[in-house]
């Protein structure tokens, strides 16, 4: 494919759905945003039950089916197949970038050896629900191109390009799984040889849940996955300790609500109950659900 826009390669932008409505509907909002040149593409990796809701796509935006198994790996897995560019972003359907996403992650020219470019995925601004502002305060998701360990990366899913070589040679996004496929994918990057290198201003917006319910069930399936990558790397992913911090998490919301630190106070319990929600999750499984066990979907 021919050069894009400033020089930079062109990029095969895949976005894995699984919503409702009111996601598809966000997801067409946060791909109309993007600049992208005529050798790029955009790809929507469709995977619920019973097709995509219909909403208005940008015109060069294509759909393409991965329905085989209940998963965003899956998905994303689909939609690289789909792809054609030298290098392929993924981004998340509730993820909104930066208009110059793209020209971002080349301002700086990547190695002959860099298998992937961590983007940054920081928490809407615009969001007022306490879950939201919790989730910001504490940088929830926010890792993108931190260190691991010593010598390692993480590139979250929600926000990465990966150059299609280094993707092909690892075969891809380990499926069946509901979570931690992208540190498994960014472990076996860098074993492969491959180096990642951080994006700061390759940013997206992630728009957190502002549900308890809901935002307790995200942390106990990111635990589920902390189990299956602690069984793959021992030591990578141990459960977090409960009675003493969530006896620590109880002392210091009193303390703060005490002095009148409502939010402080709030945020503390919110780390207790997190706790919980991750010590319950760690005991669940990670199989990603079939078709069948969501209702014959």
């Amino acid at each position: 494919m021919s050069a894009a826009r400033s020089g930079r390669p062109a990029v095969s932008v895949v976005v894995p759905f699984v919503g409702e409505r009111r996601h598809a509907q966000r997801l067409a909002a946060n791909l109309a945003r993007l600049e992208v040149a005529e050798d790029d593409e955009l790809i929507v990796a469709d995977n619920t039950a019973r097709g995509m809701p219909g909403v208005s796509l940008p015109p060069r935006a294509r759909v393409a089916r991965a329905a085989e198994e209940r998963s965003a790996y899956h998905a994303r897995n689909e939609g690289a197949r789909r792809a054609t560019c030298e290098w392929i972003l993924f981004l998340d359907a509730d993820c909104r970038p930066v208009p110059d996403l793209l020209d971002a992650y080349f301002a700086e020219p990547a190695s002959e050896r860099c298998g992937a470019l961590a983007g940054a995925v920081l928490a809407s601004p615009d969001q007022r629900a306490l879950i939201a502002r919790y989730a910001r305060d504490r940088g929830f998701l926010n890792m993108a191109g931190g260190n691991e360990g010593p010598g390692w990366r993480i590139a979250v899913a929600g926000n990465v390009l990966i150059r299609r070589a280094a993707f092909d040679r690892i075969d891809g996004f380990v499926e069946g799984i509901r979570s931690g496929g992208d540190v498994d994918l960014s472990r076996r990057l860098m074993a492969a040889g491959w180096t990642i290198d951080a994006r700061p201003r390759a940013a997206v917006e992630h728009h957190h849940r502002e549900r308890l319910i809901p935002f307790l069930g995200t942390i106990a399936r990111y635990a589920a996955g902390s189990r299956w990558l602690e069984r793959r790397y021992p030591g990578h992913s141990p459960r977090w300790p409960l009675p003493r911090q969530l006896a620590l998490a109880a002392r210091d919301s009193a303390a703060l609500a005490i002095r009148g630190r409502r939010e402080q106070a709030a945020f503390r319990a919110l780390d207790g109950l997190g706790l919980v929600a991750h010590n319950v999750g760690y005991v669940t499984g990670n199989a990603a659900p079939s078709r069948r066990d969501v209702g014959g979907q």
